[in-house]
């Protein structure tokens, strides 16, 4: 499952980085502090200035395989479609503005997803890295 996993982060980073509207991600909970199980699903947050793009058209989320289900969470600052693949990967693609990733002051529930581990996939302008510079999170290095 480990090949799958890093096979669709390098996917997801490629198509990350070739949309105008996603600013940055960042890989967070189980998989970014190296404690995933087999059955761990991966957690995302895209930050971008137009989340309802990727909120209310779905066909994006094609591009990583076939899907057998979709399911919309609410977390405050991130919105997040949960994502079951046939191949039996599990993923959170976590969507939300800059305001998630604003230090001053810093959102709680951002700050504890933070603090739990982040690895930075993409970075565009650096956002993400001045959250991580303000935090300490256990394991924040770029992937």
């Amino acid at each position: 499952m480990k090949e799958v996993v890093n096979l669709f982060l390098e996917e997801f980073k490629q198509w990350a980085t070739s949309q105008d509207n996603i600013k940055a991600v960042a890989l967070v909970g189980s998989y970014a502090k190296g404690t995933a199980k087999p059955d761990s699903d991966i957690d995302l947050v895209i930050i971008t200035n137009d989340p309802k793009s990727l909120l209310e058209d779905v066909q994006w989320l094609q591009n990583f395989g076939q899907i057998k289900e979709i399911k919309n969470e609410d977390w405050g600052l991130v919105q997040s479609k949960r994502v079951f693949y046939e191949s039996g990967l599990e993923i959170e693609f976590g969507i939300a503005t800059p305001e998630w990733a604003k230090t001053d002051p810093t959102d709680p529930g951002t700050k504890r997803v933070i603090s739990d581990g982040a690895k930075i996939l993409y970075d565009k302008n650096g956002i993400l890295q001045s959250l991580l510079s303000t935090l300490p999170p256990s394991s924040s290095k770029p992937i």
